[in-house]
């Protein structure tokens, strides 16, 4: 028993108290096998005919069951019974209390931020601002098939306190040893936010991640567009620059109207469609886009919209442009394709 909750805890790094765990076992062990022995000596042959009788008996007695099949007919033997009932009382409150202890500790220092995350192809949120709320309830919301998030932020406590999707780690998105706790090294992706609307902040947090994680799949959040360069040196993989996005979009809906409520829709994922991407299938290689647009809109009510290809984006294709291997289509539909 002692050794499942150590590996459990092991990974998070959780410190246990080996050693006064280990001596209440010892005891207990001790216990069970000096009265099984002396209640034998005590008793009657036929009362306890074997040792696996008579541990049984220190068993059910130590934990005050009490099942009644085995009990000591002699004075010696009530005795040995009422000292092994009150040291049973002891010892099996103590391990209790130890273990309560145990969990509201780990409890405590979860809620604090302290315990490292063992995950492997999770999302990592750097950075607590007003929008970051809603960026997890968004990812959360999504049909992933991992939706394991880490936010690192220097805040008191774990925002997300009942939602074990969300795993809390307490430090600056800028330092290697949070970045490290929130196990970025085997993470896929992390969302840099910029946090303190200084850009500054963001391009180092994007260097401590890159380095930890070249292969990590980074979107970084800039205010400033001419910093973008400085990304894109460090391999950033998406930029959005906050004002740039606003203003395009003020303007589009200058022109022509409505344009924020569509944009609008097909970021969020909790009403009407949305984009989404999906690998091409072998049968769909060397097929042109446009016999690609009508087979899906007819057989599953999708419309394609471009094509990831390597790390270029193609919107709206020639309608000749063919699909080549390790293709990602990109489409806009009310839920996502299986």
């Amino acid at each position: 028993m002692f050794n499942v909750l150590v590996e459990y805890f092991k990974k998070f790094k959780f410190k246990l108290d080996r050693h006064t765990f280990h001596w209440l076992i010892l005891v207990v062990v001790i216990i069970l096998i000096s009265s099984a022995t002396l209640i034998m000596i005590v008793e009657p042959n036929d009362q306890f005919n074997n040792f696996v009788d008579a541990l049984w008996w220190a068993i059910v007695t130590v934990t005050t069951v009490g099942y009644g099949d085995k009990y000591a007919v002699t004075l010696a033997g009530r005795i040995i019974s009422i000292i092994v009932m009150l040291l049973g009382i002891g010892m099996v409150g103590g391990i209790t209390a130890k273990l309560a202890d145990i969990f509201i500790e780990f409890k405590r220092r979860r809620e604090l931020g302290e315990l490292k995350a063992e995950y492997e192809n999770h999302i990592i949120v750097c950075g607590w601002s007003s929008k970051t709320r809603e960026i997890i309830e968004q990812v959360l919301n999504e049909d992933l098939n991992n939706k394991q998030l880490v936010l690192i932020a220097n805040i008191e406590r774990d925002p997300f306190p009942d939602n074990k999707l969300v795993h809390f780690v307490r430090g600056e998105i800028t330092e290697e040893e949070p970045l490290k706790k929130a196990g970025v090294m085997k993470a896929k992706t992390a969302i840099i936010l910029n946090e303190d609307e200084n850009d500054a902040t963001t391009i180092l947090a994007v260097l401590t991640v890159e380095s930890l994680n070249p292969s990590i799949y980074t979107i970084a959040e800039i205010t400033h567009s001419e910093n973008k360069i400085h990304l894109k040196n460090a391999n950033v993989d998406e930029i959005v620059v906050n004002n740039e996005l606003n203003s395009q979009l003020l303007v589009r809906s200058a022109i022509y109207s409505g344009t924020s409520q569509i944009i609008g829709e097909l970021l969020s994922n909790e009403t009407g469609n949305e984009i989404y991407m999906f690998a091409s299938n072998k049968e769909d290689i060397n097929k042109s886009f446009l016999d690609l647009f009508t087979k899906y809109k007819e057989r599953d009510n999708i419309i394609l919209i471009g094509i990831k290809r390597e790390d270029q984006i193609i919107t709206n294709p020639n309608n000749n442009e063919m699909i080549k291997e390790a293709d990602k289509l990109i489409y806009i539909a009310n839920k996502k394709k299986k």
